[in-house]
């Protein structure tokens, strides 16, 4: 029997067929654990096999799925993008919960192949899940704040603001704005109370301090409301990034503990790079044993170019705009973080730039090329050792 639920945060659709496509059960089924439970122990009566499909394995569907489990079905789930195709196979085009489930169980039973494995339910991998995900999350949060930060310095002083550069979420440039609220600030307490604030604290960059101040007192006209902006936004963006940071921090230090064991996580945070959050995100993300070689794990990642090809008119490659985001993301950054660590990284980058590639096309060539070491570290759990050293 193949059952498909489209899940939903109320209630549910489960539609359920046997093997010649005849319709055994049709209907909702509410988001409740008891409903649930008595629907699939109806589905296994008399010891028959079923296969119970959901279009969101997570979140909303995961109750879904632990009561499936405990019925003694089997589990799989049906990616959205493969699950809209399939819905282009079959006739009409509404969008209903019921006609959704009609095309999951259908996908099911006649496309196998298009269905992804859910992971066995494992204590120790849920938490790490759960830290990925939080940190996934206080990454986007602190890169939002930042750019919010950098939106109002640039409109009290654009001058004050292009020194900062890549300098802005140093610990010190935080406390600075977190202390005088911005270029303004600074010039109301004056150079000498500003210096002797600095004087009091540790690792202040070099030359950072006098092209601020100098910045800060190089602009004459205030604009209207730049008081304001400092004294509130600012400082409260200053805050929630240096909260941020702390947050990361923490979750770094119970990954760390989680996975101190993991043979796997070890190899990874050899490769320059990859520290704990990007480490503890291919671990969680990826299964190598699913993937035939780097080229499929690419192609998963959505960072393998897409080819485009019919007869002699149309041929060539197109970036992708599918696979998996957080894994695609999570390459990324770590290559952007490379440029700074690794030579070789560095070099590669610089040469693709000098061929005439973009930023982004560069930095996703360089992160498809950072992942075949991945790759080969994750299949033989060796560690990383530069090429030629």
């Amino acid at each position: 029997m193949y059952a498909g639920v489209d899940v939903g945060k109320s209630f549910h659709w489960l539609r359920a067929i046997g093997p010649d496509e005849e319709v055994i059960v049709s209907g909702r089924v509410p988001q409740d654990e008891k409903r649930l439970d008595e629907a699939f122990a109806r589905l296994g009566e008399g010891g028959k096999s079923v296969l119970v499909v959901v279009d969101q394995p997570k979140n909303i569907g995961a109750l879904t799925l632990a009561c499936a489990r405990r019925a003694g079905c089997d589990t799989m789930f049906l990616p959205g993008l493969a699950m809209r195709r399939a819905a282009g196979l079959l006739p009409g085009d509404a969008k209903t919960d019921e006609r959704d489930a009609m095309v999951i169980s259908m996908t099911a039973l006649t496309v196998p192949k298009a269905l992804r494995p859910v992971p066995a339910p494992d204590p120790r991998r849920a938490e790490m899940d759960a830290l990925v995900a939080w940190d996934a999350d206080c990454v986007q949060d602190r890169t939002r704040q930042k750019n919010r930060l950098r939106a109002l310095l640039a409109e009290c002083n654009p001058m004050f603001e292009a020194v900062l550069g890549d300098e802005l979420d140093r610990p010190f440039v935080l406390a600075l704005l977190a202390r005088f609220g911005g270029p303004w600030g600074m010039r109301a307490a004056g150079q000498k109370s500003v210096r002797a604030w600095a004087g009091k604290h540790k690792r202040v960059p070099r030359n950072l301090l006098d092209a601020l101040i100098g910045a800060a007192w190089d602009m004459d006209g205030k604009p209207l409301g730049a008081d304001v902006v400092e004294r509130g936004p600012v400082k409260a963006c200053c805050a929630r990034i240096a909260e941020l940071t702390e947050t990361r921090e923490h979750i770094s230090s119970r990954v760390e503990a989680l996975l101190a064991d993991d043979e796997t996580f070890r190899m990874l945070t050899t490769i320059p790079g990859v520290g704990v959050h990007t480490a503890a995100a291919l671990v969680s993300m990826v299964d190598v044993t699913m993937f035939k070689d780097c080229d499929h794990l690419a192609s998963y990642a959505g960072i393998a170019p897409r080819t485009r090809q019919s007869g002699t008119s149309v041929k060539g490659e197109t970036a992708a705009r599918c696979g998996n985001k957080a894994l695609k993301n999570a390459l990324y950054l770590s290559a952007f973080a490379s440029l700074r660590q690794d030579p070789d990284s560095r070099a590669y980058y610089d040469a693709k730039r000098a061929a005439g590639k973009k930023h982004n096309t560069a930095l996703i060539s360089l992160a498809r090329r950072r992942l075949k070491i991945m790759f080969a570290i994750m299949r033989d759990k060796t560690p990383y050792h530069r090429p030629g050293g």
